[in-house]
């Protein structure tokens, strides 16, 4: 039999710090949700404005202020407005873009997310700066360590909700109101239970089941702007992997 970790509400899930908000949580009233049954629509990278070296007039590589031809060696800060959007850092177009304001931020193409991720350390990747100088090796292992926490909130279908709702001004750390708290922590405490009685592999699977629900309830609600459950549904998730990593003897993700 496998131990699972303890029920404790409200203060679980820790409340995470995202950059200031992006998203407006309001629906549009322009148009129905029938007429914007694309926003299940993948997030698809596209090619969004790059501009050009400030130094050598060429075209920059990517959303980075880096420049790759060599006898320029530009590079800068990247700026608090891109920065604090995940999603225009990929080139992935942001929910304050009109145009591309009836697709889901939650529904991302994995692998096309990790090729341009690998294109992004290319040009900013610290081994590539050491010889410029301690000034601009230090921009470029900024650059890299952004990417690094930006590739990992995206790719993670937990963090990519949490975040999402952050910018939406929605506060995961506690539900909201003690009816709702009391219902999902009955609901935890018998999945624990259930849990704890499985034998064999049966567990994993369980868990798997439950997740896999959780996530799928997340893009469905985040595409309909239905915050209050996607909400529920990210402490739920939350809550699945933890049960999980805790059953593979890891260390719980708070």
């Amino acid at each position: 039999m496998r131990r699972f970790p303890k029920i404790k509400l409200p203060t679980y899930p820790t409340k995470r710090v995202f950059p200031p908000r992006l998203f407006s949580a309001t629906i549009s009233t322009n148009q129905p949700y029938s007429a914007r049954e694309d926003k299940k629509s993948t997030y698809s990278l596209h090619e969004r404005s790059k501009g050009s070296c400030p130094k050598c007039k060429s075209p920059l590589p990517t959303q980075l202020p880096t420049c790759s031809q060599p006898a320029c060696g530009y590079i800068a800060p990247v700026p608090n407005q891109l920065s604090g959007d995940y999603f225009s850092l990929f080139g992935l177009p942001s929910i304050r873009d009109g145009a591309e304001s009836s697709r889901n931020p939650f529904s991302i193409d994995a692998k096309e997310l990790k090729n341009r991720f690998m294109q992004l350390q290319k040009v900013c990747h610290p081994d590539r700066w050491t010889q410029q100088g301690e000034e601009k090796a230090q921009i470029a292992a900024n650059q890299s360590a952004l990417l690094n926490k930006a590739y990992q909130t995206l790719l993670s279908p937990r963090l990519r909700a949490e975040y999402i709702l952050s910018h939406n001004g929605v506060d995961i750390t506690e539900m909201d109101n003690m009816d709702q708290e009391q219902e999902l922590m009955m609901e935890v405490m018998e999945a624990r239970e259930e849990l704890e009685n499985a034998e064999g592999e049966e567990d994993t699977q369980l868990l798997t089941e439950r997740i896999e629900t959780a996530t799928a309830e997340l893009e469905d609600a985040i595409g309909k702007e239905d915050w209050a459950q996607a909400k529920r549904s990210a402490i739920q998730l939350r809550y699945w992997e933890s049960f999980k990593r805790a059953g593979q003897g890891l260390e719980i993700d708070h």
